[in-house]
């Protein structure tokens, strides 16, 4: 049977099944005539029963119309896994709550692994975005997953300045090598200029060595391991009087103004403000200031140069929106598991990536196929909007 059979009409008949035929008939192949070769029955799920008539042309070979509302070799119509399938983009529902939305909005009830299957497909190892291109300034980050009851997880390079994910990969460990192969394969081919990342040891030497890029820390997690020892371990600890206590939160609070600072100068002045009373700090956070110390514009460099992002918090954000805590971030194989990493991507960048209106439409479809651009257009954000509109502008 031919693959590019055309979309066929129902035609009510003196029968007990309508018939699906063309109404117009000829060979999709080579457009000559053909004659009525038979016919089958279908019962798709949702719609009315029907006969389908077959053709068989005399050069090529016989076929059959495509049902307007379901797609060949499917059960299902196409308006109902386009829901199932949306939902998956749009929300963290489980597979029953999706099942009672299809049952409640078209009378059917797939099997909580058909939908699943609608919301599977088979991707690369690594998941790339569809970029147009990329700024060379990037944040890398990772998040626990749990798929089929195992712990995994889900590694992201994201480009801060387009806004949008570059690639992102499944992985059962997080080892060094494990990094340091998805990183280079990710950039080792683009232009890379900084990538920001939090406080893990191996990240310096990947990303200086391996990439030839500069390596920045987040400013985020460094204070927060900070305030998390200043808690634990100052607070909570009987070795230290409430006077040393004092002292120290008071040194640490000015330590945590160097990286508000507006300036490099003025980062530099505090921080050496902080220096003349780094023995009034407890032991246990000397070490973050000496670090600090040892490799400033490790830390500090967002002030030299405004497009180095000072932490890692969009990449946070992009985590957050895209698989929240509260269901433990839960899959049913890695498969499923990409294939939600890809629809999620696509969602990030359609929303609030820094691209042109026909290349987000594009981009849409590949996510909701029959969307319009007017329909697109209020899910961007307001900073891809100015950026639409300055577009707009710079073109007149």
């Amino acid at each position: 049977m031919t693959t590019s059979a055309p979309t066929g009409t129902i035609v009510p008949t003196n029968e007990e099944l309508p018939v699906l035929r063309l109404s117009q008939p000829e060979c999709p192949d080579c457009g000559g005539p053909v004659s009525r070769n038979g016919g089958y029955e279908r019962h798709p799920q949702g719609c009315q029963p029907l006969r389908v008539q077959r053709y068989i042309c005399a050069n090529c070979r016989s076929f059959s119309p495509t049902h307007p509302a379901v797609a060949d070799d499917h059960h299902y119509p196409r308006a109902v896994t386009q829901l199932a399938t949306t939902i998956d983009v749009l929300t963290d529902s489980s597979l029953e709550n999706r099942q009672d939305v299809l049952t409640i909005h078209y009378n059917v009830r797939p099997s909580d692994q058909q939908i699943h299957n609608w919301c599977t497909e088979q991707t690369a190892e690594i998941v790339a975005n569809d970029l147009p291109v990329v700024s060379g300034v990037f944040t890398y980050d990772e998040q626990y997953l749990t798929i089929d009851g195992s712990r995994a997880y889900r590694l992201t390079v994201y480009d801060e300045l387009l806004r949008a994910p570059v690639a992102e990969t499944i992985a059962d460990r997080c080892t060094k090598e494990t990094v340091r192969e998805f990183l280079t394969t990710v950039l080792g081919e683009k232009p890379v200029h900084v990538v920001t990342t939090d406080g893990r040891s191996d990240y310096p030497e990947i990303i200086e060595d391996e990439l030839d890029a500069v390596h920045h820390r987040c400013n985020f997690h460094f204070l927060k391991n900070g305030e998390k020892k200043l808690r634990n371990t100052v607070f909570e600890s009987v070795r230290y009087a409430n006077t040393e206590r004092l002292r120290g939160a008071i040194v640490w609070s000015e330590f945590k103004q160097v990286f508000a600072a507006q300036s490099y100068e003025a980062a530099v002045r505090r921080f050496g403000a902080v220096l003349d009373k780094i023995e009034q700090l407890p032991k246990e956070l000397r070490t973050a200031v000496k670090d600090v110390m040892e490799e400033f514009d490790t830390f500090l460099g967002h002030l030299r140069h405004e497009a180095v992002p000072s932490t890692t918090n969009n990449l946070e954000r992009y985590y957050g929106h895209t698989k929240p805590t509260q269901i433990k971030r839960r899959f049913r194989s890695d498969e499923h598991a990409r294939a939600f990493l890809k629809q999620q991507m696509y969602l990030r960048t359609l929303k609030q990536g820094l691209m042109s209106r026909e290349r987000s439409l594009s981009l849409g479809r590949k996510l909701f196929p029959a969307v319009s651009i007017e329909q697109l257009e209020p899910l961007f954000t307001e900073s891809k909007q100015r950026y639409l509109l300055w577009r707009d502008r710079e073109t007149d």
